[in-house]
């Protein structure tokens, strides 16, 4: 068979590369062939995705903020002949360097304003943002202040650009917004079509796994609510404004940027579509799947263009909760969690090479049984 590989990265346990070398390393040992593409939607992984393509990038290491404003080094994708930066906000403002003692009020987006700046240094042109992970919900105050955005308080104090900030913006000044942005492509690559607010909001949705306790989400929600009505005069945002805690609203609105699904950005600049017109199978998969995962997710967006080219997809999953029934009429004809028996989080992380290998052992002894 002709297999196309395209596994999105496994939080925390495998990246998109890796995941993709070790199912492939076995289907070529079964005799089948192998062709491998490293994706992401927009999460964690997409910067490494898109430079995986490019023969001239480079990546580039800069001094930053984490979301506590402490110290950190973090790196972007620079392609100096296209001018063009792949930045994660996960890189800089990722869920990685959020801590119990870091409340999400007290979390700021800047860090990836100063990956964006440096790019802006460097002649950027173009700037594509991964939208995924997160550990920050602050509306992008953060992110917006270092690029020059001015955010102030009914005292006329200028706010730090935080989370706590949210409701004590009473003016936003944007005089002094970086000039050069105005000649340069912005573009938010999400995973999620979430709006700013609401029950589908950022903070509603997304909240909990950033640590935000439930009754604290109301409230915050209300202040992510007066937020955008002091910047837009209106209380209606559109979709994916709530990606990365409300980023996707400050790159669409401030900073007059895009937003596009990751997803099918990657699948467009691998030139998928093309590859499945040869294809007899096609197999990807995520850490967890579930309902979010019908939102614009890697493995359903390459699901539905498998099943336009009449492709089967399997997918290999870290866990599964929904609907069957929904996934499979998108086009995955199977769900395979790879995790063995019941095991913790860190157990599960630890022995994913191991489980997911074993997991497309036992697949392919089926597929190939007569």
């Amino acid at each position: 068979m002709n297999i196309i590989i395209a596994m999105d990265s496994m939080k925390s346990a495998l990246t998109s590369e890796a995941a993709n070398r070790i199912i492939a390393d076995i289907v070529t040992t079964r005799g089948h062939h192998a062709l491998s593409f490293t994706m992401a939607d927009g999460g964690e992984g997409t910067a490494e995705a898109f430079m995986s393509g490019q023969s001239d990038g480079e990546w580039c290491h800069v001094v930053t903020v984490s979301p506590a404003f402490k110290k950190i080094e973090a790196k972007y994708g620079w392609v100096p002949t296209e001018k063009t930066a792949y930045i994660d906000v996960s890189a800089a403002s990722g869920i990685q360097y959020a801590s119990a003692d870091t409340h999400p009020l007290n979390r700021t987006s800047a860090g990836t304003g100063h990956l964006m700046r440096d790019a802006l240094d460097k002649g950027a042109q173009k700037i594509v943002l991964g939208l995924g992970g997160s550990a920050t919900i602050d509306g992008g105050i953060g992110l917006v202040t270092v690029l020059g955005g001015q955010f102030f308080n009914r005292r006329g104090e200028r706010l730090q650009g935080c989370g706590a900030d949210l409701g004590e913006v009473a003016y936003i000044d944007l005089s002094l917004l970086d000039k050069r942005l105005a000649n340069t492509t912005i573009i938010g690559a999400s995973d999620v079509t979430n709006p700013l607010i609401g029950e589908n909001g950022a903070v509603r949705v997304f909240g909990a796994q950033k640590g935000l306790l439930p009754d604290e989400e109301i409230a915050y929600d209300e202040a992510m609510q007066h937020y955008l009505e002091v910047a837009t005069g209106a209380l209606t945002s559109e979709a994916g404004d709530g990606a990365a805690g409300g980023i996707g609203f400050a790159l669409r609105f401030f900073l007059k940027g895009q937003l596009q699904s990751g997803a099918t950005m990657l699948v467009e600049a691998n030139q998928l579509q093309e590859a499945l017109e040869t294809a007899d199978l096609l197999i990807t998969g995520e850490g967890r799947m579930d309902s979010q995962s019908l939102m614009g997710k890697l493995p359903i967006t390459l699901a539905r263009q498998a099943k336009a080219a009449k492709v089967p997809v399997i997918a290999f999953v870290g866990g599964f909760e929904g609907d069957v029934a929904a996934v499979a009429s998108e086009g995955i004809r199977a769900v395979v969690p790879i995790v063995q028996g019941p095991v913790t989080i860190p157990e599960a992380i630890s022995a994913a090479a191991t489980n997911l290998a074993a997991a497309v052992e036992r697949t392919f002894i089926l597929l190939e049984w007569e």
